[in-house]
């Protein structure tokens, strides 16, 4: 059991609500940052509406709690959470300004974080992946990503970093579906003889957070995986199975290697061209 505060930003979010249950759990007192309540409380959740782009309040906050640690997980991802603006702009102001805010409150009172990254931030990068391999980021979301990685480590003293492969649950499928989904529920597709792909299902992210409350902080950077692949044969007759996936659209690899080749000559480095590469080249990281 850990007595510990932490401060959790993002606390009322998809991963954040999963993450506050099980640091209580563990005994943790969890002060919760959002710009909403969440439906769930408990004696040892303070949940307070703030906007992290106000460095007076984040400064009060933390003058009026003893913090132990941090884990930033507040962030605009790829949709949702009432956002309609997904301009690079945007994405800095909101993961990269805000994100400073809060490395900054947390350096002025000694408080050690935890920034939840993405494997986007990696981006377009074939062959076998690291914590050290070095940053290509495409989408707005990943580039944003490891621009906030960079100022933590220029910031804060003591950190670390957790890259997430896609998060999933068995309701919450969002970020994985892209995958083997042209359009939810009906049409799926492969890709030659199916992909494999790293994704990371919540239970692994919450307890990989859990778990660093009672780590050394040794600003050190971590890619948080599940331990197999997701094989997209299986997962398609399971969607079968259950009445979704009715049409499957085989495309043969070599087609889509041609398709990838045409549209990054006419488009460049592109969301589009991006989305086409994970597809044919997922991420392998060690």
């Amino acid at each position: 059991m850990s007595n510990k505060t932490i401060l959790v930003t993002g606390s009322a979010g998809m991963i954040g609500c999963y993450l506050v249950k099980d640091l209580i759990a563990k005994g943790c007192t969890v002060v919760g940052v959002d710009r909403r309540v969440s439906d769930w409380t408990h004696e040892h959740l303070k949940q307070v509406v703030l906007d992290l782009a106000d460095k007076n309040a984040l400064e009060a906050l933390l003058d009026a709690e003893k913090v132990d640690r941090c884990i930033h997980l507040a962030a605009l991802a790829h949709a949702g959470g009432g956002e309609t603006d997904f301009s690079f702009e945007r994405f800095k102001f909101l993961n990269v300004t805000c994100a400073e805010n809060v490395f900054e409150a947390c350096v002025s009172h000694n408080v050690s974080v935890l920034f939840i990254s993405t494997v986007d931030a990696i981006g377009m990068v074939k062959g076998l992946i690291n914590s050290g391999t070095e940053l290509n980021p495409i989408s707005n979301y990943g580039k944003s990503k490891a621009m906030a990685e960079g100022r933590l480590k220029e910031i804060c003293p003591k950190w670390n970093i957790y890259r997430f492969s896609p998060v999933y649950t068995a309701t919450q499928k969002r970020d994985i579906e892209k995958r083997y989904y042209l359009k939810y529920p009906n049409w799926a597709y492969k890709i030659g003889n199916g992909g494999k792909f790293e994704v990371l299902e919540m239970s692994g992210a919450v307890k990989a957070m859990v778990d660093w409350v009672d780590k050394e902080v040794d600003n050190t950077i971590h890619i948080i995986k599940n331990p197999e692949l997701l094989d997209i044969n299986n997962l398609i007759k399971v969607e079968k199975a259950e009445g979704r996936a009715k049409h499957v659209l085989y495309f043969p690899e070599w087609m889509v290697i041609a398709g990838f080749y045409c549209i990054n000559l006419m488009f460049g480095k592109s969301n589009t061209t991006y989305l086409v590469f994970k597809a044919l080249w997922p991420f392998r990281t060690v």
